[in-house]
């Protein structure tokens, strides 16, 4: 039976063991965190996009990304219902730089708004198209539970939610219920209510007078079988000037590409990143080449009794996979717990999904067998003779 020595060699310390897990947790922490905040910011700014069922979105060329606020007329969204293999159309209507909400005593701030009829085929949740169907019956509101406490919304108590004196751009409005979409870097707070309520709140919104003519979001749903890029490619020609249009898919990605890539913030997220596996490079490549430093003498021994490179070589590689599953397993552990503790604090979406714990375990165990293979070349350069 062989000893496992790459094991022992790791665990002949309490205190080197635990320093050493210490070491590789927070920079598995640290990659977590970046990658964390950065998916953030892309998850919770098509968060809204999550809410609404379609095959094909329209959109304004103007409007850059969800944030901006760059409308079309509704003629060309009723031109696209007309089109073949187009099932139903849906219009989103949204207002964030005219909206101000004041709930008695806390001061006014701006709110985004969201409109929508209350069609249950427009909506990824049926008890959200029932909830927003019951306050358009109320001309009332739904607000977003995870709003910023600082708007003053009793999103925990919904009887003290519904007695709440609300005013929306100075005119009494009734809060009726509570969902759940979360903030993100532009919006601190959302409110939800039907495209019948909206009129008697952005009455200016439309320079035609009627406030309905004008649509921010075109939700577009296909008939069965109906090839959702063909139809794309259909609508696209209707007037690229004044409307584009992109499968769900292209502009979920379109979305996340201009954060990423557009953004000084997608940007610093994505080098925090980078800066955690530097970190955590070092650290591993000082644990281990102080590991071989201390145990020279006996590698030495091993190494004029006939042992050569390759297993080395193979020790170093166990020992540095050991090392990335005692710092990781931890790191993950504490991660979980800080993005379930920031979601509830700032609102905003952090999901710790399969492939991002993938992504991260692949970062880790790369830099501690990088490390590792760093730190052997010592041994290998090293004459046994001297080393007695």
């Amino acid at each position: 039976m062989r000893t496992p020595l790459a094991w022992k060699n790791l665990t002949a310390s309490r205190s080197k063991f635990l320093l050493s897990a210490t070491g590789v947790g927070f920079a598995v922490l640290l990659m977590f965190m970046q990658i964390g905040f950065r998916n953030a910011l892309f998850d919770s700014n098509v968060e809204m996009i999550n809410l609404f069922e379609a095959d094909v979105i329209m959109v304004s060329p103007a409007r850059f990304n969800l944030s901006s606020e760059r409308r079309f007329n509704l003629h060309w969204l009723q031109r696209a219902a007309a089109s073949s293999g187009v099932r139903a159309v849906g219009a989103v209507r949204t207002e964030r730089n005219m909206a101000s909400v004041k709930v008695e005593g806390f001061k006014a701030r701006t709110i985004r708004v969201l409109a929508i009829d209350p069609d249950p085929e427009f909506f990824t949740d049926d008890s959200l198209a029932a909830a927003l169907s019951r306050a358009d019956e109320q001309r009332s509101v739904l607000v977003d539970r995870r709003s910023k406490a600082a708007y003053g919304f009793s999103v925990n108590e919904p009887d003290s939610l519904r007695a709440q004196h609300v005013e929306l751009n100075g005119t009494q409005i009734r809060l009726a219920d509570t969902f759940t979409l979360g903030t993100d870097f532009a919006n601190d707070g959302t409110l939800l209510m039907s495209n019948r309520t909206y009129p008697l709140f952005f009455p200016f919104r439309s320079p035609t007078r009627d406030p309905m003519d004008l649509v921010d979001i075109g939700l577009i749903k296909l008939k069965a079988g109906v090839d959702a890029k063909a139809v794309v490619s259909d609508l696209s020609r209707l007037s690229p000037e004044e409307v584009s249009v992109y499968s769900r898919a292209d502009f979920v990605a379109r979305e996340v590409r201009f954060w990423s890539r557009n953004t000084p913030i997608g940007i610093i997220f994505g080098i925090g990143t980078i800066m955690g596996l530097i970190v955590g490079a070092i650290i591993c490549y000082q644990i281990q080449f102080t590991d071989i430093s201390e145990h020279m003498p006996e590698l030495a021994t091993l190494k004029a009794m006939g042992y050569n490179n390759r297993y080395f070589l193979s020790l170093v590689l166990w020992q540095s996979f050991y090392l990335a599953c005692i710092g990781f397993i931890p790191g993950l552990l504490i991660t979980w717990s800080l993005y379930d503790s920031l979601a509830s604090l700032s609102g905003l979406v952090m999901r710790l999904t399969w492939p991002r714990v993938a992504l991260v375990w692949s970062l880790t165990l790369g830099m501690c067998l990088c490390s590792g293979m760093l730190a052997l070349r010592r041994l290998w350069r090293a004459d046994p003779a001297s080393l007695f």
